[in-house]
């Protein structure tokens, strides 16, 4: 039986690409302003977030996010295509847990809590930095194929290895064979793999040092502002509103 995959949206000329929480979403800081600027009829929206798909989605909902043409959850290890946030299985398919049984085992000899998420793309923990190097030093020597990444101060996801944001965006890019502009954004550990990709990147003002001590770039933007205040500072330097282009 032949299954029918989603069909990826249209996307318009320009993307931006980011993240959700404390990047878009954040108690302190509102994002109503920050979709006036980013003139959505020209530019299409994927969200990447270390989210769960219900919880994302929930967060859309209880925020009143405009909804993304494209949602990629769980790190990077999902994607959703479209208003009805299709599961792209193609890129599922691509996930291997075949060691997640050792981290498990590992983890919990020392004492690391799994968090309750249900999703079979990635192993979620609460952790400290001491037991995150003594994790990540048995899968070194254990030789697993897994990446184990920060997602905020104690929330540690381990991911089958190059499986990152930075991986699914691409992966749609190319899919789409996307020809137009795009821009990242994000404040946390996880975010790196975007920032690495090249395009112009917006790391808010109040990213974690492993965003604000990246080296000097000319396509990465450091925002004095905090969370969706940060993204439209950066977004009114970048994109020029008469000929609708980023700069």
């Amino acid at each position: 039986m032949n299954v029918k995959m989603p069909t990826y949206p249209y996307l318009k000329p320009h993307i931006l690409a980011t993240d959700l929480d404390n990047t878009i979403v954040s108690e302190k800081v509102s994002h109503k302003e920050l979709w006036e600027t980013l003139a959505l009829e020209n530019t299409s929206l994927i969200y990447i977030t270390g989210r769960y798909k219900q919880s994302a989605i929930d967060l859309i909902e209880r925020e009143q996010l405009p909804k993304p043409d494209i949602l990629i959850c769980d790190v990077g290890a999902s994607i959703y295509i479209g208003p009805t946030y299709e599961l792209d299985e193609d890129w599922a398919r691509n996930i291997k847990q075949n060691d997640f049984e050792q981290v498990k085992t590992i983890a919990a000899s020392i004492g690391i809590a799994q968090q309750p998420i249900v999703t079979p793309w990635r192993l979620a923990y609460f952790a400290e930095s001491k037991q995150v190097q003594i994790l990540k030093k048995s899968v070194q020597q254990l030789n697993l194929a897994v990446d184990i990444v920060f997602s905020s101060d104690k929330d540690v996801d381990v991911l089958p290895a190059d499986i990152n944001k930075g991986a699914a965006l691409t992966y749609i890019l190319n899919k789409c064979q996307y020809k137009g502009k795009v821009v990242v954004a994000g404040d946390s550990e996880n975010d790196l793999s975007l920032f690495k990709l090249g395009y112009p990147a917006i790391a808010v003002g109040n990213a974690c040092d492993a965003i604000l001590k990246l080296p000097e770039s000319q396509h990465i933007h450091f925002a004095t502002e905090h969370a969706a205040a940060g993204v439209k500072e950066v977004w009114t330097k970048i994109y020029d509103p008469v000929t609708q282009k980023i700069k």
